[in-house]
């Protein structure tokens, strides 16, 4: 076995039970990035009723993320994360019910409801695996942490696209019909099995804690956090122009059918998982630089040509083209989120994590709210999506720079903390 493979065989019991929850919870989100679109398209929403719809969901996260990340700061974060997971695939089940009944009305309070479930998760989940991992191990214990999001949507495109090819079942006098709906419905259910793993993990707290009020911030945190979380808010008003709409655009643009695209975007998870757990390989090998300016850069580069694609559709090599970015693009991008968030998290310190990951969440959900009210206007005005990619290619490049001052920064106080956090290689005494 590869060294940076039996690695990940070394992580303690509960970082792989803590892995194995987020996989479940990630298949109810892998399944809605992939067909919940889909599924409102065929209910019959257009483009600027689905974005306007979805964007509920970020609500909820945008305004109570802050709070909840000060709340949480240096507590006991086992029963927010059980609570949770029961709750988020619960309002999941109950919003696809919701919309598949013509419950319009209720819909938009059921997204918010699941994006209030989903910021406990958020929130609450880097946090406690820094805790739960020894220090030295952290890098492969957030690169499994990613990992989960990619394993989760493999499962979830196989499925999709085989119960998608099927299409209707018929046994005697059952009959059943595999589309979007009855995808959706089986991979939530999956997502019930969370609260019983998370309910097995250890509940340590913090050793640096504050002793201020659970309101307080520390006056010289402030340019610090603020500093951390520019990348996050390029990066995340970029992907939520254009990331969250990719299935509409292969949809309207090229005709792509939802079991060709799940099955597309299966490859696409694949790749993305084995380039996830050799990230903390590649950063040892390419540094800090590598493994997010170098990576991104090129994922940059691949959406904006993905995009441009839309200038020559009639070609018969455009949506081969297109495929190939599409399948290409996220490996890159998600590959370089583990170490973002392990420099992130490095950069602001243990006392500001809670109060980080509750500010990327609600930078990622007001930002995913903002682009989604951006789409909704820009596409009912015609805007095409080549155009709507580019602008997502702008942010994504203005935020990978910014991660420049934080790179140097981490890099001047490694060399002091890394005899503190040194352990054998695998294999050597």
């Amino acid at each position: 076995m590869p060294a940076w493979l039996d690695r990940y065989r070394l992580l303690p019991k509960h970082v792989l039970q803590f892995a194995a929850g987020l996989f479940l919870i990630n298949l109810i989100n892998a399944s809605q990035f992939l067909l919940l679109n889909l599924f409102l398209k065929a209910r019959g929403l257009d483009d600027p009723a689905i974005a306007a719809l979805t964007s509920h969901r970020f609500l909820a996260t945008f305004f109570l993320a802050l709070p909840a990340g000060l709340w949480l700061r240096g507590r006991p974060l086992r029963k927010p994360l059980i609570i949770g997971a029961i709750a988020f695939p619960l309002t999941a089940l109950a919003m696809l019910e919701a919309v598949q009944f013509g419950a319009m009305a209720a819909a938009p309070f059921l997204f918010i409801a699941m994006g209030f479930a989903g910021l406990l998760l958020n929130v609450a989940s880097l946090p406690m695996m820094l805790r739960i991992t020894p220090p030295h191990q952290s890098s492969e214990a957030l690169s499994l942490l990613f990992a989960t999001w990619g394993a989760a949507s493999i499962c979830g495109g196989v499925l999709a696209s085989v119960l998608q090819g099927i299409g209707q079942f018929h046994l005697g006098s059952v009959h059943l019909v595999f589309d979007e709906y009855s995808t959706l419905l089986l991979l939530t259910i999956f997502g019930f099995g969370a609260p019983f793993l998370y309910a097995r993990l250890p509940d340590p707290v913090p050793a640096e804690k504050s002793s201020r009020h659970w309101l307080h911030v520390h006056r010289e945190d402030l340019p610090v956090l603020l500093r951390a979380l520019v990348p996050t808010l390029c990066i995340a008003t970029g992907a939520g122009l254009s990331i969250q709409f990719l299935n509409l655009f292969f949809s309207n643009v090229y005709h792509l059918d939802p079991a060709s695209y799940s099955a597309f975007g299966s490859i696409s998870y694949v790749l993305a998982f084995v380039a996830g757990l050799v990230v903390p390989e590649v950063r040892r090998r390419l540094g800090w630089r590598g493994v997010i300016l170098g990576v991104q850069s090129a994922a940059v580069v691949m959406l904006a040509l993905m995009g441009l694609t839309e200038l020559w559709k009639h070609a018969s090599w455009a949506l081969p083209v297109a495929i190939v970015f599409f399948i290409f693009r996220q490996p890159l991008m998600n590959m370089a989120g583990p170490s973002t968030s392990e420099l992130s998290m490095s950069y602001v310190g243990e006392r500001n994590r809670e109060l980080m990951s509750a500010c990327n969440g609600a930078i990622w959900s007001g930002s995913w709210w903002l682009a989604a009210r951006m789409f909704e206007n820009l596409r009912a005005h015609q805007l095409p999506y080549w155009q709507i990619f580019l602008i997502t290619a702008a942010l994504y490049l203005v935020g990978t720079i910014s991660y420049l001052g934080l790179i140097r920064a981490v890099e001047r106080r490694e060399p002091e903390e890394a005899p503190l956090d040194a352990a054998p290689e695998p294999g050597q005494v």
